[in-house]
């Protein structure tokens, strides 16, 4: 009997063993190939290098003891441990957030180490009756944040509202209503997004200096937090 199969059994053993190894060396190329394609194929970065999406501890913050008191409120309510873990900014008026050897930035940069670059930064405006802002220190307070997360998404704020609007005597008789143009004016230059309006804060939910939240006041803060962040 004749044929292919006949003939193929009689190809000399060192020709079939070429077509062999010839076969495979392509099947390894073509497979290398595939991999070298796949846009899910990549490099896992270090902890402290990469930007985490929405997982935990995954959006930092800037701000005064009235931010920090909202993260607290966060930790308090329903919550997806997106926000890093409070960390103390008390006394952070954006005016000490302008000099890249502040103290904050100290704090700021542990948060970092601790929890990896965020994927969002929330910055909230707070001013203090003894130091004005103005647009020139947000654009400051950008700049440095800017070498320290420069990959996430920045989101601005006023300090919480007030109501009566008058009752916090530290951030003076216009501090939130400054606050705010400043945040507005933030958004207005392309330097971050427009993020949660927070408040108000009464005298039934703050401290007695009238400005700090209580309990209530922190699940209040917090509860807006996690809603305008997604959990």
């Amino acid at each position: 009997m004749t044929g292919r199969h006949t003939a193929a059994a009689k190809l000399p053993t060192v020709t079939v063993m070429v077509l062999v190894v010839a076969l495979a060396l392509a099947a390894a190329y073509l497979v290398g190939q595939s991999v070298g394609n796949n846009p899910t194929s990549v490099e896992t970065p270090s902890m402290t290098n990469s930007v985490s999406g929405s997982g935990p501890h995954s959006i930092g913050y800037v701000g005064c003891s009235n931010t920090e008191d909202a993260v607290a409120g966060y930790y308090l309510v329903p919550n997806g441990g997106l926000f890093w873990q409070p960390y103390p900014t008390g006394g952070g008026s954006l005016d000490l957030w302008t000099s890249g050897s502040s103290q904050y930035w100290s704090l700021f940069d542990q948060q970092v180490q601790k929890y990896g670059q965020p994927s969002k930064v929330w910055i909230e405006v707070c001013e203090r009756a003894a130091a004005p802002l103005d647009l020139a220190m947000v654009r400051q307070m950008f700049a440095i944040l800017r070498q320290r997360a420069p990959s996430a998404t920045y989101y601005i704020s006023p300090l919480n509202s007030y109501s009566p609007s008058n009752i916090c005597a530290i951030t003076g008789p216009n501090g939130v209503a400054d606050a705010a143009s400043l945040a507005n004016e933030a958004v207005a230059n392309g330097l971050a997004l427009a993020g949660p309006t927070i408040g108000p804060l009464t005298s039934q939910n703050t401290v007695s200096d009238m400005c700090h939240p209580n309990s209530a006041g922190e699940s209040l803060l917090g509860s807006q937090l996690a809603n305008f962040f997604g959990g």
